[in-house]
């Protein structure tokens, strides 16, 4: 009876460990545990990969770097920048719509392709996820919004004062987010 009880005990504990474990994933997304997730969702979709806008610890001192991450935790697909601070390859606009909704684009430029992390909220919805536009384009060419209750935004005040100085993008200023249709 006390092999059981132990049996059962340890499955328990191994459980408990798995969910804290994953929860700090989802939390973190692809971003290492001295950085901070600026944004960060499991995107929709069966392959459930990772997004992740990354602060290095230093960043709210000035010095740090920020990068995005695409994949999932056991492959990255996209780094960008590859090395480097990365605070110049981006940009931060803040979306207004009628009534109470409102949100933000955060969007680099790499190889042709402009990747947006977007966040809308208004009265009773919130929506976000990834937008992929070719440069010069009108509409994106995918679209993946995150699963629900995976989305990490920073409440770090420094580091959302940091990335809100970023330069505007022009196009989402002045166009709002690109659709997919």
């Amino acid at each position: 009876m006390t092999r059981i009880h132990s049996l059962v005990a340890a499955t328990a504990l191994g459980l408990v460990c798995f969910y804290a474990s994953a929860q700090r994933a989802q939390a973190h997304g692809l971003c290492a545990a001295d950085e901070e997730p600026v944004f960060s969702c499991t995107l929709q979709g069966p392959s459930r990969k990772i997004v992740s806008l990354c602060a290095s610890s230093a960043s709210t001192q000035g010095e740090g770097s920020f990068h995005y991450l695409y994949g999932r935790p056991s492959k990255i697909e996209l780094r960008y920048p590859a090395s480097g601070n990365g605070h110049k390859a981006f940009t931060f606009t803040r979306l207004s719509y009628a009534g109470a909704t409102f949100g933000y684009a955060h969007t680099l430029t790499n190889e042709g392709y402009k990747y947006i992390l977007y966040s809308i909220e208004g009265t009773g919805f919130k929506r976000s996820g990834l937008l992929v536009q070719r440069e010069g384009q009108v509409r994106a060419v995918h679209e993946a919004a995150c699963r629900p209750l995976t989305l990490a935004e920073t409440k770090n005040t420094d580091l959302v004062r940091i990335t809100s100085q970023w330069k505007v993008d022009p196009d989402i200023d002045a166009h709002g987010l690109p659709s997919k249709n």
